[in-house]
């Protein structure tokens, strides 16, 4: 390998354009992934929340109907009581009215347990609409990425180092010196096993 002289300092006009395309690149990923996130944020936000609405009220339920079950045995004891004074009293209307209003407590548990299964089957549709939401904004996103990437890589490999290569083989046939030879092309890439070319060679490598 021809020997680096670490005297020689890059142009710092060509070194900043560099520097500034590198910014350039990472400021266009940063923008597309705040994006994307933003994007899915803000379209799954009203069912987080709708969500967080229906646990809550998924927990009440649940602790009422623990309380309430264990009282139902009283509650319709005392409910018998009363209906049979009522009734010993000539209230009849009355008295089955507290019979009704007993029945209606004891049925409580179970159509609180009808709730639950609804709040349930809505938790699990949402989590399948946020699946279709991640999945259609994926979908919208994915083509943005391949623009940027397909242009930085136009870029890259065929303005930059095609445009290299065609120059130095351009200037070695008008001085006749052999410098591609001193020089070689693959030297001008991170070398073997850098994470560039770890990251070349799963993208373009057999890995793709």
């Amino acid at each position: 390998m021809h020997a680096q002289h670490e005297d020689q300092i890059p142009d710092d006009e060509i070194q900043g354009m560099a520097v500034q395309i590198g910014g350039t690149l990472e400021a266009a990923f940063a923008l597309l992934i705040e994006r994307r996130d933003r994007q899915y944020a803000e379209a799954i936000e009203p069912l987080d929340a709708e969500r967080e609405t229906l646990e809550q009220e998924s927990a009440a339920i649940r602790e009422t109907r623990v309380n309430l079950e264990r009282l139902l045995p009283a509650k319709a004891r005392e409910a018998q009581r009363a209906a049979d004074a009522l009734l010993l009293a000539g209230k009849h209307k009355e008295a089955a009215a507290k019979l009704t209003e007993a029945e209606v407590a004891a049925n409580a548990p179970a159509a609180m347990t009808d709730r639950q299964r609804e709040i349930s089957a809505r938790c699990e549709a949402i989590e399948q609409e946020k699946k279709a939401i991640a999945r259609r904004i994926f979908e919208s996103w994915y083509p943005d990425a391949q623009r940027v990437i397909r242009a930085a890589e136009h870029g890259l490999l065929v303005i930059l180092l095609d445009g290299v290569e065609d120059s130095m083989n351009d200037y070695q046939a008008r001085t006749g010196e052999t410098l591609i030879k001193l020089f070689h092309r693959t030297n001008l890439t991170a070398p073997e096993r850098s994470p560039e070319w770890q990251a070349g060679n799963r993208w373009y490598g057999g890995g793709r």
